[in-house]
């Protein structure tokens, strides 16, 4: 072999391609002395050999059981070409090419695993994890058929006497963890809880690197839902936590920072930061991590600051950070440290921000929503710590509410009393601030509007109107106005009115307010249209004129009754002359030649329906403006003189005129004849006569005598 430098090649690799045993023999011994001497010239020199590819197919060829120092040799160089990048490129394409199980490589080396050659066991195992290191080596050894085998024989090896042996196989867990498929793998194969507890058991320092690789590979699985899951099933669980604490403070580097990844992995999950806060333990990892955050190595710092981070992103662990007495100060020492990195800076402000305590909150905002009642509300304080904020809300000295939420109506509120709001906020393990106060004084005031103006009764005449009371009442109701148009018309204290008086089938606008002390408050108005009078008001209402001073009135009952008759209204020129059940009346005492409006309503229990008016006029009295009657009451009273024989003469004449032209008076105009005129009849005129024969018959005696 030649040395590193010279320009030609440091050996002649082609014995390496010789078919007897022992000069093969002879070729591999060479190359692992010259890997001694110079490792990286003649892994440089084998793979700018031009039949490089041949030769790596030779060495994987020659891994056949029964010769086991050949073997332990060859996976020794192979593991050592697969240390560089291209060399490990090209092995795998190699290895791709081999046709033959016997010839395969992976399954060669998985053989080798279960050898009892120490050494030989070592070197397969080294050859895997250093397969295993890159991208491309190791999703060629997840999708070798052997992976399941390999990953049962590597856990096997853990139990191992030799601690490089177990370095390695711990080693090839850790690096096919690195990706996600990898950790499915593991977590996927039928021996996958014995793989977690050989890992757990693994866990420590050691020369060998053995419990840094297995600290990583449990980090790995615990970034998985399910791997975390499968992990805290295990009775070992608890020691997993304890025995990476240890490894944290022990002061090797590496396993340190292994040891708070895992923890970090663990705790990301409820249930995992759960599991760790509950650790008898957890008091010291604390406490280590505290250690931790003030090293001088960035490193190891930022693996503390990463951990604190984490514990912090739950509420409970906010708490445990907040208590514990140095955190909270070392955080603030670093984040003013002129020498911390950007990196540690991030996490160490995050977990502040974290830890920060509540500040004092704004005074509560207070909203007056009528004069029993009072809203007040507040601002809502979200906290980076993911606590919840208990708010408690005093007036003065007395606790009105206290809860998580953000507003309060206070009610039965007093009038002219000053009411003063304070909000406290705490969460646990931080008693917090007070605000400052808002004070507020309540008085009476105008009300909102009334509800539900509605119209509950209906007839051709009336309207019967109802409300509800305000929703703001705002004081005490002292009347109700209700207005036709612009018009009051009522003001009551009920919550009803029938409007009366009103047209059939006429629509009305009609407006309601309520007042308190302070005045009317806002209307509610309403359009409302009374009945059709229809068949519902008496029928057929007749007028018959008796004479000068009397009329017969008649009606019929309504066809359509509205309701539970009750009476009947009888009106005249809009005066009421008769109520009750009848349906008919006489009308007496009334003004000769005058006209007279009737109108005769039926009063039900749905209300008074009126019917249509009727007018008729009383008779002409014949007698006004005329001489008076010549036997009027007046002359009758007066004294009658006897006649005398002329006054018969005359009256004898009078009458028989009288006979020649009947039904004519001298003082009377032709053609028109008194209807009050007193006229004499046959038993009159006898009368007459026998009183003038009488008289007459006594004069003559006087004479005589």
């Amino acid at each position: 072999m030649l040395r590193g430098g010279d320009a030609k090649p440091l050996g002649d690799f082609s014995q390496l391609l010789c078919a007897e045993p022992a000069g093969l023999q002879q070729a591999v011994d060479n190359l692992v002395l010259g890997l001694h001497r110079d490792k990286e010239a003649l892994v440089r020199s084998f793979l700018e050999d031009p039949s490089s590819p041949q030769l790596l197919a030779a060495l994987c060829s020659s891994l056949t059981p029964g010769e086991t120092r050949l073997c332990s040799n060859v996976a020794y160089i192979l593991g050592t070409i697969a240390e560089n990048v291209v060399g490990a490129q090209r092995l795998v394409t190699v290895a791709q090419t081999q046709l033959l199980e016997s010839d395969s490589l992976l399954g060669n080396l998985n053989s080798m695993l279960k050898w009892t050659d120490t050494v030989a066991v070592m070197n397969a195992a080294g050859t895997l994890c250093t397969m295993a290191e890159t991208n491309e080596g190791r999703q060629w050894l997840l999708n070798d058929s052997h992976i399941e085998e390999i990953m049962v024989n590597v856990t096997a090896l853990l139990d191992s006497i030799n601690e490089w042996t177990v370095s390695n196989a711990a080693l090839v867990l850790a690096r096919i963890a690195i990706c996600e498929s990898g950790c499915r793998k593991l977590l996927e194969q039928y021996n996958s809880r014995h793989t977690l507890c050989k890992l757990i058991a693994s866990l420590g320092v050691d020369e060998a690197g053995c419990g840094t690789s297995a600290a990583f590979a449990l980090g790995r699985l615990c970034d998985l839902d399910v791997g975390r899951s499968q992990i805290l099933d295990l009775e070992e669980a608890t020691h997993m936590i304890t025995a990476l604490e240890k490894m944290m403070a022990n002061g090797d580097t590496g396993g340190s920072k292994n040891a708070c990844f895992a923890l970090s992995c663990l705790a990301t999950d409820k249930d995992g930061h759960a599991h760790i806060l509950m650790n008898p333990v957890f008091p010291e990892i604390l406490n280590t991590l505290c250690v931790l955050l003030e090293s001088k190595e960035q490193e190891s710092a930022w693996f503390a600051a990463m951990t604190l981070k984490v514990l912090g992103s739950h509420p409970k662990g906010v708490v445990k950070l907040r208590e514990h007495p140095k955190v909270s100060t070392l955080l603030k020492t670093v984040a003013c440290s002129p020498t911390a990195g950007k990196d540690l800076l991030e996490e160490v402000d995050f977990t502040l921000r974290k830890l920060q305590p509540l500040s004092k909150p704004p005074s509560p905002l207070v909203d007056v929503l009528n004069i029993n009642s009072i809203r007040i509300t507040w601002s809502r304080v979200i906290l980076d710590s993911g606590l919840e904020v208990t708010y408690s809300l005093f007036d003065g000295d007395k606790r009105l509410y206290k809860g998580p939420d953000c507003s309060y109506v206070l009610t039965n509120v007093k009038l002219c009393k000053e009411y003063a709001f304070r909000l406290h906020v705490s969460t646990e393990g931080d008693d917090g601030l007070y605000s400052d106060v808002t004070t507020v004084t309540v008085e009476e005031s105008v009300p909102s509007c009334p509800l539900d103006f509605r119209v509950i009764g209906c007839t051709p005449t009336q309207l019967k109107l109802a409300w509800a009371p305000p929703a703001e009442p705002n004081g005490v109701i002292k009347c109700y106005i209700v207005h036709r148009g612009d018009t009051v018309i009522e003001s009551t204290t009920d919550r009803s009115c029938i409007v009366s008086g009103l047209t059939p089938s006429k629509s009305y606008g009609f407006h309601v307010c309520a007042c308190t002390s302070k005045g009317k408050g806002e209307r509610s108005s309403l359009a409302a249209i009374t009945a059709d009078p229809g068949d519902h008001a008496p029928s057929k209402l007749t007028l018959n004129v008796l004479g000068r001073n009397e009329m017969f009135i008649t009606w019929d009952m309504p066809e359509v009754p509205l309701g539970r008759l009750f009476n009947f209204e009888l009106c005249m020129n809009g005066k009421v002359v008769y109520l009750g059940p009848d349906r008919s009346f006489t009308a007496r005492r009334l003004t000769a030649n005058t006209e007279y409006t009737c109108a005769v309503s039926a009063i039900t229990s749905e209300g008074k329906c009126e019917s249509k008016p009727v007018m008729k006029k009383t008779a002409k009295d014949e007698y006004e403006n005329t001489t008076r009657c010549l036997y009027s009451p007046a002359r009758m009273s007066q004294p009658i003189a006897s006649p005398s024989t002329k006054d018969i003469s005359e009256l004898a004449e009078r009458l028989r005129r009288s006979r020649t032209q009947p039904g004519i008076h001298k003082d009377q105009s032709p053609g028109k004849t008194p209807r009050a005129h007193q006229t004499l009849s046959k038993g009159s005129l006898k009368g007459i006569h026998k009183q003038c024969e009488g008289e007459a018959m006594s004069k003559t005696v006087a004479r005589h005598k």
